[in-house]
């Protein structure tokens, strides 16, 4: 392997291109001695003469002007290359994909990315929801920057940073029987009634089958859906509660359903920020990020949500 420098075929092109040391000297802010030195070290090290001088003129080889448009085209295409790299850290241009669970994408992500949208222009986004498993997949196989998930035991090939925890609690219409509760609804109080839950590939779900107090109230619910959505369509009609953290009922609260915190046993969902071990997050998905932090701390207040990271914590996340 040849050990050609980058000065070397910077000298050359310009020798060739203007047909002088003394010019090319002067268009790269250089003596003509160094030039001189650039030309001879890169004939040694190839073998050959790449430029014929006179004392009139200097002008490629056979073999130099060969050389010379393949030269000047890696030099171009560096310069294209070293400018994509100064937009992209300089925020002007860029990519950046988050996965995360659909309740953080709406009420956390979505005002982020219309701050990013108007801080970076330049910056392409894309948001993905996913479920516990999913999003930890993507962020390994580097299909996301960063996610937002559950975690329900550290992983060690993934970075995570406490974000928020969220109470759990009924979600039900407004003509539904729980309404006649008086005082907190408790996890025993709902046991006469039908429940409807998310399917176990949801962290929603996972948090309260491990949580063998309320599991074993339940074992013998008949009705599973795969998606929030779907557990709207039916609890505006009537047909049940679903137990969800405050996060993920936000929706169907506008929808005109109603939430109440459950007790005995208090239950929190925890969500996390991820990244891939030791990655350190580029320009544009670190503006992301940034804008997600912010999007966190300007949330409405929330008794049943409680933004939990710290500025240190979040400093010390981006720089692991």
């Amino acid at each position: 392997m040849t050990n050609i420098t980058l000065k070397q075929i910077r000298a050359f092109v310009a020798v060739a291109s203007e047909g002088s040391f003394t010019k090319a000297a002067d268009r790269l802010h250089v003596t003509q001695s160094t030039l001189t030195s650039a030309i001879k070290a890169l004939e040694d090290e190839i073998g050959l003469q790449v430029l014929d001088r006179s004392t009139r003129s200097v002008s490629p080889t056979r073999q130099g002007s060969v050389f010379l448009p393949i030269a000047q085209r890696l030099l171009r295409d560096l310069e294209d290359a070293l400018d994509d790299l100064r937009m992209e850290a300089e925020r002007e241009r860029g990519s950046v994909s988050v996965c995360a669970a659909g309740s953080f994408i709406t009420y956390v992500l979505t005002p982020a990315l219309m701050q990013l949208a108007s801080n970076y222009p330049g910056i392409h986004a894309k948001l993905t929801e996913g479920t516990t498993e999913s999003v930890a997949q993507q962020v390994l196989s580097g299909e996301a920057d960063f996610g937002v998930t559950t975690l329900f035991e550290p992983l060690p090939e993934l970075d995570a940073a406490l974000l928020l925890t969220d109470v759990y609690g009924a979600v039900y219409c407004t003509g539904h029987a729980l309404n006649n509760e008086q005082g907190t609804l408790t996890w025993a109080s709902l046991t006469s009634h039908t429940m409807i839950r998310l399917s176990q590939a949801n962290g929603i779900r996972v948090v309260l089958d491990r949580e063998l107090r309320i599991s074993n109230l339940f074992n013998d619910t008949a009705y599973e859906v795969s998606s929030v959505a779907s557990l709207q369509a039916l609890l505006r009609r009537g047909f049940g509660f679903s137990a969800l953290p405050a996060l993920a009922a936000k929706s169907l609260v506008v929808e005109g359903l109603r939430f109440s915190p459950l007790i005995r046993p208090g239950i929190r969902r925890k969500l996390y920020v991820v990244k891939k071990k030791g990655r350190s997050l580029s320009p544009a998905a670190l503006s992301m990020f940034q804008a997600m932090i912010d999007a966190l701390e300007n949330m409405s207040a929330d008794p049943a949500i409680d933004v939990a990271f710290t500025q240190g914590e979040v400093r010390a996340f981006c720089q692991a």
